[in-house]
């Protein structure tokens, strides 16, 4: 399975930069989406190797999940040709998972519904029809954990890109250097959502402090405990931590966030 999954996404990848040839700008975005899928890849391999409930399965489970994290954003290069055409309105999370459960070997739903909902608040798997109307509580739990796996995953990968690549960096904060920010405070929806340990909203009228306390806020929405680990043995709290310094000119609130959020990682009770 692990093997067509590899050949799917390398599929609609070339055929993304067959549409869009000559287009620099579509170009480096298709080339950047295939990155960021085995950056993803890479971390959920980490994720995969340690999470205790994975230990005793056969190879194949293990190829099933391993699929589904390389295949999370596969309709990204769809949706990319799309936009090369003129379209604005997706959600590549939906569309993947309708794409894959349209093929048979991809057709088990702990495969596209996890998919369906990687890039979206956790809420809605649970309000989804289609999880809700699972009989089997097993098999439930087990779309709900493997959907844990792919949505850490996808954030630890796009967090270790924001505390490593400059590049990159300029494109998640809007800007890169210190001596381009105009404005480093905090808005008041920020201050609002910072200490319900919660995912922050975002706004049209986000700050670079505000873009680097959501970003933190993604910590609040990981599930495992090795997620953690993996972004502590790579440096990547602390360097983003240090980018909530830096760039944020209120010091109350950074002093009561950076001890609101290491109390949060020293108690919660994550997965393992």
């Amino acid at each position: 399975m692990l093997t067509t999954s590899y050949r799917l996404l390398e599929t609609e990848y070339k055929r993304c930069l067959q549409h869009v040839k000559g287009n620099k700008h579509f170009t480096h975005y298709a080339q950047e989406k295939y990155r960021h899928s085995m950056q993803v890849m890479g971390a959920g391999n980490y994720l995969v190797r340690r999470i205790e409930w994975l230990k005793n399965k056969p190879k194949e489970y293990i190829e099933m999940v391993k699929s589904t994290i390389l295949l999370h954003d596969v309709y990204r290069f769809a949706n990319i040709i799309e936009n090369f055409n003129g379209r604005r309105d997706f959600d590549h999370s939906v569309e993947g998972a309708n794409f894959l459960r349209q093929i048979d070997i991809f057709s088990d739903i702990r495969v596209w519904l996890p998919i369906k909902h990687h890039g979206h608040l956790i809420e809605e798997l649970y309000q989804d029809t289609e999880y809700l109307s699972i009989k089997d509580k097993a098999l439930q739990q087990e779309v709900e954990h493997i959907c844990f796996i792919v949505r850490d995953a996808d954030k630890i990968a796009n967090l270790h890109m924001l505390a490593y690549e400059d590049n990159m960096r300029s494109l998640f904060l809007g800007k890169a250097q210190p001596e381009n920010i105009e404005d480093s405070s905090i808005s008041d929806f920020v201050k609002e959502d910072a200490f319900k340990e919660t995912t922050i909203r975002r706004d049209l009228r986000t700050t670079v402090a505000d873009r680097i306390a959501s970003y933190l806020s993604w910590y609040m929405d990981i599930n495992y405990q090795y997620s953690i680990d993996f972004c502590t043995k790579l440096d990547v709290t602390e360097r983003l931590l240090n980018m909530l310094n830096e760039f944020c000119s209120d010091e109350q609130f950074k002093r009561q966030y950076l001890e609101f959020f290491r109390n949060y990682l020293a108690t919660h009770k994550f997965l393992r």
